[in-house]
């Protein structure tokens, strides 16, 4: 993104910043409207869907989103190609790049590819279009309180988390404005001590990172071993506690920008510091929560998120379920609130060598396990030093299970674990929710 561009959308983010309530519910609205009405036209998928509910071209200027179907990831994954605006872009060629590109860094076909399974355990692929892109950096720069700058230098940023791939939180560093950001991406969030150094040896302005390493970086801070002096940092991808923020604080002496990002939108909201409210930005998404019966619940009550983020128009996510479950309100801000969060957890999993030594495995090295075909996966570990990956697998991919056995392997031969540590891929119908909770799991630890 040139220096114009970004200036330009910088201006109109901060302009919506300075709203009341109301405008900006206001605005949401038309951008709605105007986003049901261009995908309706551009849109195999959503036209089908929405004629099967009896919705027409002369219905769309009067639809509000209660009257429209709701979509979850399955369904955008397997009507991939239907559901999207430019023919020329298919599943199987995307996933193909996903596949044979792990720098985060290209692009295909000028778009930004993010792959995801969160902790649904059913991947996800979503296209940003440049134009989008360019509007995801953009908000991003204006809604976050950036430190000073030194003269004639850049912000040194680090970002810390997975990295060899098209995951978003690399994505975004490392497409950063060179102009503004020397950025660098630090690949291996397990190996505190090496991260330690590297760090001691970079000495970030900026550090983003998931809640749980730039956490253990902060009890490094006050142990005397990093030493740095960063003058910002934010979390995303994990829940961010009140001890890790408060050890964070403590040893930066700075509050943490805690993000709610997401693959399907990047920057769904911000809480700048524990003071300050969650805010989530609905000028530029629809944000709805629902029941069990997918009915809108009144505010101050719990239920799960519907998203529509209104500026991508390229793989529209119109009514999209999301696996968190959260609250919110209205305070005296442009933008609503989250009230509370009741978000995801994941497992880690650990494996004990011949010496007794424990290796655990970083969640998020599962989490964003890829391979071509995949519709659902979980992992299991079955005993103390095996591991299963149970696949479901969509038709046509007959070579899926083969892929999924060779990327399990290089993950293991990766954290130093094929030695000792064996593994399997079991094609399955299906992969259940636990009966008792009604939850996915997508990472289960030994329970012997």
């Amino acid at each position: 993104m040139n220096i114009i561009t970004l200036m330009t959308q910088l201006r109109k983010f901060k302009n919506d910043s300075k709203l009341t309530s109301q405008k900006v519910q206001e605005l949401s609205r038309q951008r709605f409207t105007a986003l049901l009405e261009k995908t309706y036209h551009s849109s195999e998928f959503y036209r089908d869907l929405y004629s099967s509910h009896g919705i027409k071209p002369k219905d769309l200027s009067d639809v509000i989103p209660a009257d429209l179907p709701i979509l979850d990831k399955s369904m955008v994954m397997d009507n991939f190609d239907s559901l999207i605006t430019d023919k020329s872009i298919t599943r199987r060629a995307v996933e193909e790049f996903i596949t044979n590109d792990l720098n985060p860094n290209h692009r295909f076909q000028q778009n930004t590819i993010i792959h995801t399974s969160g902790s649904t355990g059913v991947p996800g692929i979503f296209v940003y279009s440049k134009e989008e892109w360019n509007f995801i950096v953009a908000l991003l720069t204006a809604r976050i309180d950036h430190p000073m700058p030194k003269p004639f230098c850049r912000f040194r940023l680090a970002f810390i988390g997975a990295t060899n791939g098209h995951f978003a939180g690399a994505t975004l560093t490392a497409g950063a404005p060179k102009f503004i950001y020397k950025t660098k991406l630090f690949s291996k969030p397990e190996d505190t001590q090496g991260l330690i150094r590297d760090m001691n040896e970079f000495q970030p302005d900026i550090i983003s990172g998931y809640a749980g390493v730039v956490y253990q970086l902060a009890l490094a801070q006050l142990e005397g071993r990093l030493k740095i002096n960063p003058k910002r940092i934010q979390t995303s991808g994990e829940a961010l506690s009140e001890e890790m923020r408060r050890t964070v604080d403590r040893a930066f002496n700075l509050d943490v920008v805690n993000l709610y990002a997401c693959s399907e939108s990047i920057l769904l909201g911000i809480q700048k510091s524990a003071q300050d409210p969650f805010l989530l930005f609905n000028d530029w998404h629809h944000i709805e929560v629902v029941d069990e019966n997918n009915d809108v619940v009144p505010e101050g009550t719990s239920g799960s998120l519907l998203i529509t983020p209104l500026y991508r128009t390229l793989q529209p996510l119109i009514r999209y379920r999301m696996s968190d479950t959260m609250t919110l309100k209205t305070i005296d801000q442009p933008f609503i609130t989250l009230d509370s969060f009741a978000g995801r957890e994941t497992d880690a999993l650990t494996f004990v060598d011949g010496e007794n030594v424990n290796h655990p495995i970083h969640p998020m090295k599962l989490v964003e396990f890829f391979a071509p075909g995949l519709k659902k996966f979980q992992f299991e570990q079955i005993a103390p030093n095996h591991l299963l990956l149970r696949i479901t697998v969509a038709e046509g991919y007959s070579d899926s299970k083969q892929l999924a056995e060779k990327k399990l392997l290089d993950i293991l031969k990766e954290e130093g674990l094929d030695s000792f540590v064996s593994a399997q891929v079991e094609v399955v119908e299906s992969i259940e929710m636990n009966i008792k909770t009604g939850k996915f799991k997508l990472i289960i630890p030994f329970a012997g």
